[in-house]
């Protein structure tokens, strides 16, 4: 917890939030048809991880001829455009992801980059995305890019410029494809003449990144389950089967009310005529609350490997309660199944599948992580692993305090069964906070425990120790007796099995002399090793004691370990192999490090990000046990 953080602005709270795609945290599962009928074009279903892609919203994938899927999709700072390949669906998983275009600084692309799509058009690449000015951010136009290398990972990617449509209102999520020999492009569009969130419209192409014509309304929202929350029909995608044009879109607001819908139109009919296209009265994909699925939405199809069997790749919530602005929430996952047909050679979208166990609830290690976010201070995540590397989400929210913040969590797993945590209740004050779990899952407020401590202005970033059975805080407290945001780590420990009785903090000697904050103690090799940030300074500094208490001396100054400066909030734990991980926030980035010592804190790896949460938890702590 910095100070620089006390002044930042909010950001901006969503004004249109049902046109933000979204997609789901969860754990890996597998996907399969879910339908009882097989699909028309396959013997046997494939089978595939879930969720695919974490943290990737408005998924698309394209089968190419090289024999190669490209992935892109929506990232969650909206900052970039993204894109990755494999030989194989399950292969995108894993596969190293490019960053092949970023948002301007300023004018035009410069806020709000969603949804793109890549396809493959007379010899040449083109990727379509929404963005908007960086001075209107809510000036959401549609835009392209251009490729003309063989391999769209390599080359140059040519901005063609605005797709220009009649109407010059809010619009996203274009598409594109071609029918009976004529290029389409259908995207969404907020009708203005209705006053709708979004229509759909098609309309034909004269290039990849100019229409022509007419743009004709073939959908608009009218039925409940598509204006739940918002008034919305977006996320257009076209299958083309059986006779006939099939076109999925996405509806109402992108929480548990979010679904897909259906039009279909004969092959020989003309797309042109909004009478062409049927709306089915029923959403064919929506939340289950037996899978544990909810909002999936904004499609895309392609194909398996076997080549004859079609597969619905889209995303979706594990969880229906979304606390603050959606558009903050990154917590949404690609995901892929089989497509079932019915005998009348319609699709059967089935429901979206289940995840299966985390990999992790057989895994002799368990890490298990309490956050804030970025999006939040007033909510805690709770988080797993199996290796200290890969979280995924057990829940999200998993705990909001009665009154305060909850900044900072701090996780132990205590002799009486409960896991607790200490917080930060507020930027100013002089409580800190407690909570716990049975499970992890359901956290109950225990109290707010007040520090009698002369002058107390400032209780920040309480840590748990544990040393010997006895249980112990070291927080960063800012007294009256310093100038305003100098701290000093001190020192309490419980004086009873329940917690809920503390010694009077003390100074830790040796740290009390300048400004440290967020210090985290670990016992290695018969010493303690406490790990804390210089404020001044802006490095994580290593120092050593005999005891608990200090006097602690400084091993490592400035940056002695490579981490860089304007990192806070260390938090360590002991790995498998022996050796330490350190995770620290790198605050003015809002990104999230770790890094590895296997020589007792002499030496350490480059720093990496934590995947997965980088961009998005904020100063945690790690429990590991063995479960």
């Amino acid at each position: 917890m910095s100070r620089s953080e006390e002044h930042q602005p909010s950001r901006r709270r969503v004004v249109m939030g049902a046109l933000v795609l979204g997609a789901a945290a969860g754990t890996p599962g597998i996907a399969r048809a879910a339908t009882p009928t097989a699909p028309q074009t396959a013997a046997k279903a494939p089978a595939y991880a879930n969720p695919l892609v974490r943290r990737r919203a408005d998924p698309h994938i394209l089968r190419h001829t090289d024999g190669y899927y490209y992935f892109t999709a929506t990232v969650p700072e909206y900052d970039r455009i993204v894109l990755r390949r494999s030989r194989t669906i399950g292969g995108l998983a894993t596969a190293a992801e490019s960053v092949i275009w970023k948002k301007h600084t300023g004018g035009d692309m410069g806020a709000h980059i969603w949804a793109p799509e890549i396809h493959f058009i007379d010899g040449k690449w083109y990727i379509y995305f929404a963005s908007a000015p960086a001075d209107d951010v809510w000036k959401i136009r549609m835009w392209v890019l251009e490729n003309a290398s063989a391999n769209p990972l390599a080359g140059t990617w040519a901005e063609k410029g605005r797709v220009v449509t009649p109407i010059d209102s809010f619009s996203l999520d274009a598409s594109t494809f071609t029918h009976q020999g004529t290029r389409y492009l259908v995207w969404a569009q907020s009708n203005p003449d209705v006053g709708n969130n979004s229509s759909i419209y098609l309309a034909r192409m004269a290039n990849p990144w100019t229409i022509t014509g007419p743009q004709v309304e073939i959908s608009r929202p009218t039925y409940d389950w598509e204006t739940r929350g918002f008034k919305v029909n977006e996320g257009p995608s076209v299958l083309q089967r059986n006779g006939r044009v099939f076109l999925t879109y996405s509806a109402s607001a992108t929480d548990a009310n979010y679904c897909m819908g259906l039009l279909t139109a004969s092959a020989g009919s003309d797309l042109l005529a909004a009478s062409s296209w049927k709306k089915s009265p029923r959403p064919v994909f929506t939340s289950n609350d037996a899978t544990k699925q909810y909002g999936p939405g904004h499609n895309s199809f392609t194909v398996a490997e076997d080549g004859r069997t079609d597969l619905l790749v889209y995303h979706a919530r594990q969880y229906k309660d979304i606390t603050g602005d959606p558009l903050n929430d990154p917590n949404r996952h690609t995901r892929v199944q089989a497509l079932g047909w019915k005998a009348d050679g319609t699709p059967d979208f089935g429901v979206p599948v289940a995840d299966a166990p985390a990999r992790d609830t057989t895994a002799a290690t368990r890490f298990t992580m309490t956050a804030f976010t970025n999006s939040s201070e007033s909510n805690m995540y709770v988080y797993q692993s199996s290796d200290a590397t890969t979280y995924t989400l057990l829940k999200g929210p998993a705990y909001t305090p009665p009154s305060g913040l909850i900044r900072d969590p701090s996780v132990i797993k205590h002799t009486d069964g409960y896991y607790y945590i200490v917080y930060t209740t507020n930027w100013t004050g002089n409580t800190i906070g407690f909570a716990r779990s049975r499970d992890r899952v359901n956290w109950t407020f225990v109290r707010d425990h007040t520090l009698p401590v002369a002058g107390l202005e400032r209780t920040w970033a309480p840590e748990f120790f544990v040393d010997d059975g006895g249980v112990h805080i070291v927080v960063s407290l800012d007294t009256t007796s310093t100038p305003d945001y100098i701290f000093r780590p001190h020192l309490l420990t419980a004086t009873n099995a329940s917690l809920s009785s503390w010694t009077t903090p003390t100074p830790l000697k040796g740290l009390d002399t300048a400004n440290y904050i967020d210090t985290f103690v670990v016992r290695h090799a018969g010493q303690y090793h406490a790990f804390t940030k210089q404020e001044t300074t802006k490095y994580i500094e290593h120092a050593t004691a005999g005891s608990l208490g200090g006097p602690y001396t400084f091993r490592g100054t400035g940056d002695w370990a490579g981490w860089g400066s304007w990192r806070e909030g260390p938090a360590l734990v002991r790995l498998d192999n022996g050796g330490w991980r350190i995770y620290f926030d790198g605050y003015t980035e809002q990104k999230y490090y770790y890094s590895d010592s296997l020589d007792g804190f002499r030496t350490w790896t480059p720093v990496r990000e934590l995947p997965g949460l980088t961009g998005f938890a904020r100063h945690f702590t790690v429990w590991k046990e063995t479960v």
